[in-house]
């Protein structure tokens, strides 16, 4: 298994055939580029973030498209290859779903926020940015969602986090049963002692 604290492993990029949403974008938006992929649900777009807010305003307001429905929000820490938004878009009208990427510099983790478009993102965003450091442009109550105000010295959910080995040793020590619970119980040592490492000695 992958330790959290080795490079991750980039996906490969597998085309999506032929017919596909990845076609409507390039149509109503010729001049932008995209790296289209297929995950294991949707089609995954993955544009520059400069392209963030045309993208997204076309995406809802174009009727071909149609995705009025932002499904999720989040990031993923890329460790030396910066940190990424993930937007998941939904068209009820047309049934059918995209994944729009976009990678952010370590040195530069900001992007234009998608309050403008969806005000269901606003959440959405302030749990990203405190949970991983990234900058909303233009957010208008870009203020912490679940953290204390004053833990500004680090960001929970990356991976260079001073908890995070720490972190990993709880996931180790627990084994593969305390994930099949979902949280920590009481009285994990004894199911630390059934699945996980043992103490040495």
């Amino acid at each position: 298994m992958t330790s959290p604290h080795e490079g991750p492993q980039e996906a490969p990029i597998v085309p999506p055939p032929p017919g596909t949403i990845a076609d409507l974008f390039q149509e109503v938006l010729p001049d932008v580029e995209f790296t289209a992929t297929q995950g294991a649900g949707d089609v995954i777009l993955i544009i520059a973030r400069d392209d963030v807010p045309r993208v997204l305003r076309t995406a809802k307001d174009e009727p071909r498209l149609d995705l009025k429905y932002l499904r999720c929000l989040l990031g993923i820490d890329h460790m030396e290859g910066g940190l990424e938004v993930v937007y998941q878009l939904y068209s009820f009208t047309h049934g059918h779903g995209v994944t729009i990427k976009t990678r952010l510099p370590l040195d530069d983790p900001r992007v234009a926020s998608a309050t403008p478009i969806w005000k269901g993102a606003d959440w959405l965003e302030r749990e990203t940015a405190e949970m991983f450091g990234i900058t909303f442009e233009g957010h208008p109550n870009p203020v912490p969602l679940l953290l204390p105000d004053d833990l500004t010295d680090h960001h929970p959910l990356r991976k260079d986090n001073p908890f995070a080995q720490m972190e990993e040793w709880q996931g180790m020590r627990l084994g593969d049963e305390a994930s099949k619970v979902g949280h920590i119980p009481a009285g994990y040592e004894s199911i630390a002692g059934e699945g996980g490492e043992e103490d040495g000695g």
